[in-house]
């Protein structure tokens, strides 16, 4: 008796913004504000009542306190970044500096440097001779992140830089 191979229908999903939502084919999501994820995170996404997919990272406090909830256990889907993501993506920096003139410029310059977007940065001075700056810019991944946060703290009396 001849065995006949088995076909099985794979379902190419399409990305929206750069991320793949497992069983929905394009649609609309949107980056949760809480936890800013970037291609890199682990991500998972959440079934919004009004707007399509809200994406968190997977370690997000929101997200898992949510996930806690057996109301809410349905509307979690798995999600994964496309590979072939190549969009900006924003991702906001606290940096902690001493304070001193032409810091800010400084850092502008580094950004610019490494052909980094910036969208907005405000700066204001801190107790103790520090100063503290928010700067949001144009991230394509982690990696990419990393290498622009690592770049920031080499600037003079630079102390901290976090992802917000």
């Amino acid at each position: 008796m001849e065995s006949k191979p088995v076909t099985v229908q794979l379902k190419r999903m399409h990305s929206s913004d750069g991320v793949v939502v497992e069983g929905i084919d394009n649609c609309p999501i949107k980056f949760a504000k809480c936890c800013s994820p970037l291609p890199g995170d682990e991500i998972v996404g959440f079934v919004t009542r009004g707007f399509g997919v809200s994406i968190h990272k997977r370690d997000c406090a929101n997200a898992r306190e949510s996930m806690r909830h057996p109301e809410n256990a349905d509307r979690w889907v798995r999600a994964y970044w496309d590979d072939e993501a190549r969009e900006n993506y924003k991702a906001t920096l606290d940096i902690v500096c001493m304070d001193r003139p032409n810091l800010v410029s400084d850092v502008a310059l580094a950004l610019g440097d490494m052909r980094v977007p910036i969208y907005s940065l405000t700066a204001r001075a801190a107790e103790q001779g520090r100063a503290r700056m928010s700067v949001t810019v144009g991230i394509t991944n982690t990696e990419h992140l990393n290498s622009v946060v690592a770049r920031l703290k080499k600037v003079k009396d630079v102390v901290s830089v976090t992802r917000n």
